[in-house]
């Protein structure tokens, strides 16, 4: 998936700078870029999984605020993760197209420079 690699490029190295919850939907910011994701991610902290239903899932997901995206790992079909800086965190999205959460795209990437990429199952 070429809009994989092109992510990679644009958030390897960036810091989550604020996490925003829209009804429905969920904002990552990255400084000048930000990351508009359709479906709650997991985020995976010292091997715990936390979905939306958790607790402690926005505290969780608001702990990585400040850390550098270290890699992009990405599973065909599967998953898209947002590994940050000494494995303090991830950020989890599935890409799974049996996941009923999909209705069409399941984010959107935008750049300062109003480039846009889009991910859907």
């Amino acid at each position: 998936m070429a809009e994989v690699c092109i992510l990679g490029e644009k958030l390897i190295g960036e810091q989550l700078s604020s996490v925003e919850f829209v009804q429905d939907y969920l904002q990552l910011h990255f400084d000048d870029k930000y990351f508009i994701i359709y479906v709650w991610p997991k985020i995976i902290i010292d091997n715990r999984r936390y979905s939306i239903d958790h607790d402690a899932y926005r505290n969780k997901l608001c702990s990585l605020i400040g850390l550098l995206v270290s890699k992009i790992e990405h599973i065909e079909n599967e998953s898209l993760k947002l590994v940050f800086e000494n494995e303090k965190g991830e950020i989890e999205i599935n890409l799974n197209s049996s996941n009923p959460e999909i209705v069409s795209e399941i984010a959107i990437f935008s750049d300062k420079y109003d480039d846009i990429w889009m991910i859907f199952d």
